[in-house]
């Protein structure tokens, strides 16, 4: 729980200065496109919609990792403070771990529940949302019908599939209904386009062709499944203003190409124009926009930039298209690198509200367990970690003895390393064909020294195997194999201490 809290607290409060930066960037951006074709604009909203919820997620995931391993090492035992090197070791790993901690943006507990408990409320809302709009969907497609054998429909498609290959298959279901103003289209496998009942009786065969083509396009760019991706991607943004301006530059991008491609491959701009503006104001103020789960030609509320975008004729050269492209995809990744380099780490601030009762029940648990511990360790040991706790300086010279004890058993080690002829799994053979038995331990060590890192000339390097009989009785059995010829040097046994009691 506590690194969910961490990691959707890093994400909010991180999205809010990084979603600004990345759409005030992609306004720059889209400014410079305004000349080139809505497919490159579209895109490009796309892809700033992805973005705005990438970069955040990316900034809250890696230090949630971070924190899940610097707690485990701070969650360690310390009992160990005497045992050798692993001291010093372990003080280095608590020291890395608190610095992390330091590194952490720690907000009162109060003000970081409510942050999570709004954007929890915001992702129920939107939740809410896209289940009332799914039932909406489903009440549309409920009082649907397909009218009687319509020549002027089945011409019109016809017309559309010769025009624009359509990759959703050949079988498009073209239904009427009272309950919607603006033409719309919905269904993944079996594509439905449904008209307002209105159009029905319609004689003029350009409004027919523009409502059905237009539909048609929607159908062929798969964009009923690519509207329900991006409203999923919207969802854990919502919370931000500037993610839904994102949203909204998306449904006007879509808008655009399809009517690019209305205007391109099935009817004259002027006519399609035309015809648009005859759609779009027959449906009421209030009604104009299809539900959040269906794609509609009324999706973009920006009916007189989709005019001018018809009506336009002169396009910018292919070099100037080209060279401003390239100029937006730099400005739009500007942000993206700074937005994940300057992402901050946020965390809340633990619970300070339990009870005196509560608060003291734990002192009291506490206490008793440094107290057990304390017993565990032998009267002079306790006494040098009590000087080692109240003089730093002496601490400081007991932890430099350590390090060196250390950096001398490494050099120890690697001299003795090198001189072994035989590796541990050939002395365990030698050990265990003399004295069959489990072996237990095997260890690499040599008898006199001249220096540290330096053997005797009449040193020796041998591996100490641990055997326990089968017979538990028989007890332990030490064998010394010299690690450069693999002979034998000495055994001893040692006796159960039962027997020896005996």
């Amino acid at each position: 729980m506590k690194i969910a809290n961490q990691l959707l607290l890093t994400f909010v409060l991180n999205a809010c200065w990084q979603i600004t930066l990345i759409v005030l960037f992609f306004k720059l951006s889209d400014r410079l496109l305004r000349q080139s074709s809505a497919r490159i604009k579209h895109a490009l909203s796309v892809s700033g919609l992805v973005v705005c919820l990438a970069v955040p997620l990316l900034s809250s995931i890696a230090p949630a990792i971070e924190w899940r391993a610097s707690d485990g090492a701070l969650q360690t035992t310390t009992g160990a403070v005497l045992a050798g090197a692993a001291v010093g070791e372990s003080t280095r790993n608590s020291t890395q771990s608190a610095a992390e901690l330091s590194s952490r943006l720690v907000l009162n507990r109060g003000l970081g529940l409510a942050i999570l408990s709004g954007f929890l409320l915001i992702l129920s809302y939107q939740a809410f949302r896209l289940t009332k709009a799914w039932w909406h969907t489903r009440k549309i497609k409920s009082s649907s019908f397909k009218a009687d054998a319509n020549s002027s429909v089945d011409e019109i498609l016809a017309r559309c599939r010769r025009s624009i290959s359509a990759r959703s298959g050949s079988r498009i279901d073209v239904l009427f209904s009272e309950s919607v103003s603006v033409p719309i289209t919905m269904g993944l496998i079996r594509p439905k386009i449904i008209l307002p009942a209105e159009l029905l009786n319609e004689r003029s065969e350009e409004l027919l062709t523009s409502a059905i083509g237009h539909e048609f396009v929607h159908i062929a760019r798969r964009d009923y499944l690519f509207n329900l991706i991006y409203e999923f991607l919207f969802v854990p943004i919502s919370f931000h203003p500037a993610a839904a301006v994102m949203r909204r530059r998306v449904k006007q991008t879509r808008e655009l190409r399809c009517d690019e491609l209305v205007a391109t491959e099935i009817l004259k701009p002027e006519v399609y124009a035309r015809s648009l503006v005859t759609l779009a104001s027959s449906a009421p103020l209030t009604s104009r926009l299809s539900p959040m789960t269906t794609v509609g030609i009324a999706d973009a509320d920006i009916l007189e930039t989709r005019i001018m975008s018809l009506l336009r004729k002169s396009e910018p050269k292919h070099r100037w298209k080209r060279i401003t492209l390239l100029v937006s995809l730099i400005v739009l990744l500007v942000p993206c690198i700074a937005a994940a380099s300057f992402a901050m780490k946020f965390d809340v601030a633990p619970d300070s509200s339990l009870s005196a009762q509560e608060q003291g029940r734990q002192a009291k648990e506490r206490s008793e367990k440094e107290q057990v511990e304390r017993m565990k360790v032998p009267f002079d040991e306790r006494e040098m970690k009590d000087r080692m706790e109240s003089d730093p300086q002496f601490r400081e010279e007991i932890m430099r003895k350590r390090e060196v004890e250390v950096e001398m058993r490494a050099l120890k080690q690697a001299v003795l390393v090198k001189l072994a002829r035989v590796n541990m799994d050939q002395a365990i053979q030698i050990a265990s064909g003399q004295y069959p038995g489990k072996v237990l331990q095997c260890s690499l060590d040599a008898e006199k020294w001249d220096e540290p890192g330096k053997l005797a000339a009449d040193g020796v390097v041998f591996y100490r195997v641990v055997v326990a009989a089968e017979n538990p009785e028989a007890g332990l059995t030490h064998v010394w194999v010299n690690a450069v010829d693999g002979s034998i040097i000495k055994t001893e046994k040692e006796i159960p201490r039962r027997m020896r009691s005996q």
